[in-house]
């Protein structure tokens, strides 16, 4: 009994699903070659990340902004929303926390209630890129399944011989990719 009862988690779902959702994103900025080190140790723990923010996380404080490792004027700020519907002035808030929005490339906005017609036009109409995340879909790395097949970019040689070994041309690619998931084979 002692082993199950070590597992019983006493914090607030609220603070478990923000710890979920803000390491899913810094795995994934990571892996698309974003210094996230700055912001957080990938592997701390729950626990660690409530001694931080505290139980009930404000959700402004969550943000952050990166730079990418290769081009460090390529950045992309991440804002948390509240539980609040999205609206206008949600979203002018999100804006006014932008650390630099002269250098800014992508914004993503992690979101947990519907946007209204007026914000999602707002948002579309920004200097930069807006990715808008539900947290639900955040709180598991999908990538880092054991069931996910790791994908690898091929060099031009390398897919000129996968084309020519499936028969295909090039603007038929997305056959070869049908291949892929039908054979179960992790090239691509």
């Amino acid at each position: 009994m002692e082993c199950i009862a070590s597992l019983i988690d006493n914090g607030s779902v609220e603070s478990s699903r923000y710890f979920l959702s803000r390491r899913t994103v810094l795995e994934m900025l990571a892996d698309r070659g974003y210094d996230v080190v700055q912001h957080a140790n990938l592997t701390s723990s729950l626990s660690d990340f409530r001694s931080r923010f505290g139980q009930q996380p404000n959700h402004e404080a969550l943000g952050f902004c990166v730079s990418h490792l290769s081009n460090p004027s390529n950045t992309v700020q991440v804002a948390f929303a509240g539980t609040d519907a999205i609206k206008m002035g949600t979203v002018m808030e999100i804006c006014s926390r932008i650390v630099d929005s002269g250098n800014l490339k992508s914004l993503i906005i992690i979101v947990q209630s519907k946007i209204t017609s007026f914000a999602q036009k707002k948002l579309m109409n920004l200097a930069y890129k807006v990715e808008i995340i539900r947290i639900e879909d955040l709180l598991i790395n999908i990538t880092k399944h054991v069931l996910q097949p790791k994908y690898e970019i091929l060099t031009d040689e390398e897919k000129k011989a996968l084309l020519t070994k499936h028969n295909l041309e090039e603007k038929q690619e997305c056959l070869l990719e049908l291949r892929r998931i039908k054979n179960k084979s992790c090239v691509w």
